[in-house]
């Protein structure tokens, strides 16, 4: 919804640095997978209360943020030091969310890696992959967000900080109940 949104409202470069974040994030969980980084793995699933628990209160900031952000003059585009907090705030959404820490390495293991042990070749390739396949998604998402930003006007623009704002909220919520409903 973020890196979106931010398509739709700022400019591409900002969306694709937001992207970023998210990118550098599956990565890690790429590489904890890949490589069979058990520790790094045990350490988020021994952590995953209070990782959730940051995560939710995160996009609840977020959330919030967003949906009041009402601003005309950041629609026209953004500062220079926002792309450093754009990527920094989609990496920490990304790498506390639950969901990516258990299922990325539940993926891996049903659809296979082909990486042999001992072979480094095949760890470096799928990493590779793995990331070229993250860059060209977001890509191709945020790129088809971007060519709808010329038609939005400001009034789109409201609602569609409160749309993805609720959207965000609702995640943040959700996450934080399932905490307390266990």
């Amino acid at each position: 919804f973020l890196c979106v949104r931010r398509a739709l409202v700022h400019k591409y470069r900002a969306a694709f640095t937001s992207a970023l974040g998210s990118i550098c994030a599956d990565l890690i969980f790429g590489c904890v997978a890949i490589f069979g980084l058990t520790s790094v793995y045990g350490f988020f699933m021994r952590e995953q209360h209070s990782i959730r628990f940051i995560g939710g209160l995160m996009l609840l900031y977020v959330g919030i943020k967003t949906f009041f952000e009402i601003e005309p003059d950041r629609i026209l585009g953004i500062k220079k030091y926002e792309h450093v907090g754009n990527f920094a705030s989609t990496f920490l959404l990304t790498v506390t969310n639950p969901v990516q820490i258990i299922t990325l390495p539940i993926v891996f293991a049903a659809i296979g890696t082909h990486i042999r042990p001992e072979h480094y070749g095949d760890a470096f390739f799928f990493f590779i992959g793995l990331a070229a396949g993250s860059i060209l998604c977001w890509t191709v998402l945020i790129g088809i967000a971007a060519l709808f930003r010329q038609h939005i006007r400001e009034h789109h623009f409201r609602l569609i900080n409160r749309i993805s704002g609720s959207m965000i909220v609702g995640t943040g919520l959700y996450i934080l109940l399932g905490l307390i409903l266990k």
